[in-house]
This record gives structure tokens, C-alpha cells and sequence, in this order.
């Protein structure tokens, strides 16, 4: 990877090299400090962790360098910014998400299965799919691909893969975002473990009870029957 400037082309061995000369006029000794052997794999999951315990506005380089018991500039040493850090974060909870393997049941019923694991995974980490909303990951090459093969097993053109399977995961992702405004919600009260009420004061409406789950699982089926329903 290299950078212009008005001189022409800079190595990115260059910009290291003038980093740790810059941390090491700055804190007087090697960059990292206490932190020195610090990996970016450590770096990137104890902001995960930050993030998963605190939120989203927990992740600072300050705030992660206390975590880690480290200097700021060990961080620099691995990332040129907290935006870098942010991306790393974002692409490595990505990375981790997990679907089923299993053979058994219809190609439908698995990549139903298969969307929801994705469901639980951004649910278990709410900050990590917050702050992709400003850091958009790479495609899961290996997560996608087993979904689109399911799909072309339904009956979905193979060339109709990839734009099918884009919609459904972007439906997941943003059906969770709507899950976690229901936290923050004025109007929703939780009244079980996926069990809201919607009552909005002031309106002649009665309030209303719904399943998040039950809602989930008519999405994807609505999504699913259009899609076979239309160009499979």
C-alpha cells in the first residue's frame, strides 16, 4: 500500500518507519511501552470485548489502551487510526460469524436456520453492527456462499445467487437494527424475553403485543416465497 503526497510516492515502510521514530521521541521508549509484543489480533479483541460490555462509545484509544494496560502509541504502532481500528473491529466480528453445516432438511429450512444464526450473531455483539453502519464489512466469502448455494438448491437462477442472498442478509442485519431501537424505544415496553407491547401515548390506537421471533421468522418467509415466486 503506498500514499501520494505533493513529492511523489511514499512507501508504507516509510510511514512505519517515521511512526515509531515519532512514538519514540514521544514517550521515551520503544513504541508500545508496556504494550511492546502487543499483536493487532489482541487489539482488535479486546475491543470487542470493550465494545460487548460497554458500547459502542466505549471504543476510544484511550479508553482501549487502558484496557489493554498499554500506551496510546502502542496501538498506533498496529493502526494509523482509530478509524482503522473501527474497520478491523467491524471486519473481525464479521469473520466470526458461524452457520450451520448440517445436511439435514430441506434447502429452504437450512438457510432459514442460516439466517437466523446470523440473527443471534449480531445480536450477541449490538455495538459491533452499530458501528458497521459507519464501517459497511467485506462480504463473508465462506458465510455467502453457503447461502447462495442454498438457494440455488431451492431453485434461485445461480446467476440470481448473489443479488438474492444480499437481500436477505441485508434484511437480517437490518431487522436486528430495528431489534435494538425497541430498547431505546419510548413507545415499546418488553414484556418477555422477544414479547413487546407498542402503546403511544396519546394515540387512539390500542396498544399492541408482538413476538420479535415470530416476526423474524415471517420475514424470512415472505422474503423467501417472493423470491421463488418470481424469476426462480
Amino acid at each position: 500500500m503506498t500514499r501520494w503526497t505533493e513529492h511523489g510516492q511514499v512507501s508504507r515502510d516509510r510511514i512505519a518507519g517515521e511512526r515509531r521514530v515519532k512514538a519514540e521521541a514521544t514517550t521515551g521508549r520503544r513504541p508500545g511501552g508496556r504494550g511492546a509484543g502487543l499483536t493487532r489480533e489482541q487489539i482488535v479483541q479486546a475491543a470487542i470485548t470493550l465494545m460487548d460490555g460497554e458500547g459502542v462509545d466505549a471504543l476510544t484509544v484511550r479508553g482501549l489502551a487502558r484496557a489493554l494496560d498499554v500506551e496510546s502509541a502502542a496501538l498506533y504502532w498496529h493502526f494509523a487510526s482509530k478509524d482503522d481500528i473501527c474497520r478491523a473491529v467491524v471486519e473481525e466480528i464479521s469473520a466470526q460469524i458461524r452457520v450451520e453445516t448440517s445436511t439435514k432438511g430441506t434447502p429452504r429450512a437450512r438457510l432459514e436456520r442460516h439466517l437466523g444464526a446470523i440473527r443471534d450473531h449480531w445480536r450477541r455483539h449490538p455495538s459491533g453492527l452499530e458501528l458497521s453502519r459507519r464501517f459497511p464489512p467485506s462480504v463473508g466469502h465462506d458465510v455467502a456462499r453457503a447461502g447462495m448455494d442454498l438457494l440455488v438448491a431451492m431453485g434461485v437462477p445461480p446467476d440470481d445467487a448473489l443479488d438474492r442472498y444480499r437481500v436477505l442478509s441485508w434484511s437480517v442485519t437490518g431487522f436486528v437494527n430495528v431489534e435494538q431501537n425497541l430498547e431505546r424505544s419510548v413507545h415499546h415496553t418488553r414484556v418477555g424475553p422477544t414479547r413487546w407491547v407498542l402503546a403511544i401515548e396519546g394515540s387512539e390506537s390500542d396498544p399492541s403485543e408482538f413476538d420479535s421471533d415470530e416476526l423474524f421468522r415471517t420475514t424470512i418467509g415472505l422474503l423467501l416465497d417472493g423470491m421463488l415466486a418470481n424469476g426462480s
